[in-house]
């Protein structure tokens, strides 16, 4: 069993992940962030000691766990001293063998969920991604995971990779699509606010008919007059006049093509 735990990296995963830890019953030994103020921050938030040096890492944790930048870990690991420790990263897209050249237990412990430092979430709700060199740590941390999530998986490099490719889709892209027509809509002095009802509705949707089903709008319907025209009216910011005819025509691609697909079905 996990009972001490070491969180190297104070930003918005290890925030919110100390938390979590500690409402599981466990204790985080120290916090190590190359800046002072973040390190300093998150060590008050959770009443243990940090350090800026990694040379002052403390021994005898049951699990380091590496909530850094993906170009940070390598920089992390060639500082780590401690052989044959239990280490796992927090990434989704970086491989569990940048762990094998050490001299340690690899591992990864992704957490699948956009992280903020100063807004809290359940984790009993995000869904945990656990590999493992050897079995043995699988099993440990599987037990650790399950103490936070209700929702635990086993999930290798490539997989996990897949997993934060579609949550980028899902998070990254769409936020930025909320930055896009937030600023269109400032450009005629219109409240952003006025989209909330439809986000959280097309959330809804979603959940209770898939994302393809819950698909409304003029592509769909394959209704080139508004298409046009919206396009045209976006003649002024390129940028965005590419992304929507672009966008516009991949739902139309994919609509058509399941279209004809139970068309062929049928006969």
């Amino acid at each position: 069993m996990i009972k001490k735990i070491i969180l190297i990296g104070a930003g918005n995963v290890a925030t919110q992940l100390s938390k979590a830890l500690l409402n599981a019953g466990k204790e985080i030994l120290q916090i190590y962030s190359r800046t002072e103020s973040s390190a300093s921050g998150l060590a008050h938030k959770i009443n243990c000691p940090y350090t800026t040096r990694p040379e002052e890492l403390l021994p005898g944790a049951d699990l380091y766990i590496i909530a850094v930048s993906d170009a940070a870990i390598e920089e992390i690991l060639k500082t780590f001293q401690f052989n044959n420790a239990l280490v796992a990263h927090t990434s989704g897209s970086t491989d569990i063998k940048v762990l094998y050249d050490y001299d340690l237990r690899p591992a990864v412990f992704y957490p699948l969920q956009t992280f903020s430092k100063d807004v809290d979430v359940d984790f009993n709700d995000i869904p945990l991604f656990i590999e493992a060199k050897n079995d043995n740590d699988h099993k440990i941390l599987t037990g650790l995971a399950k103490s936070l999530s209700s929702k635990v998986f086993s999930a290798d490099s490539r997989q996990r990779m897949l997993i934060h490719i579609a949550a980028i889709f899902a998070c990254n892209f769409t936020n930025h699509f909320f930055y896009l027509a937030e600023n269109l809509l400032k450009k005629h002095r219109v409240d952003f606010d006025i989209l909330m009802p439809l986000i959280k509705e097309t959330v809804r949707k979603v959940e209770l008919k898939g994302p393809f089903n819950a698909q409304t709008g003029p592509a769909v319907r394959s209704d080139k007059n508004i298409l046009k025209l919206h396009s045209e009216m976006l003649s002024s910011v390129e940028d965005y006049q590419k992304i929507y005819n672009f966008i516009s025509e991949s739902i139309i691609t994919e609509h058509t093509n399941n279209r004809e697909k139970h068309k062929n079905e049928k006969l």
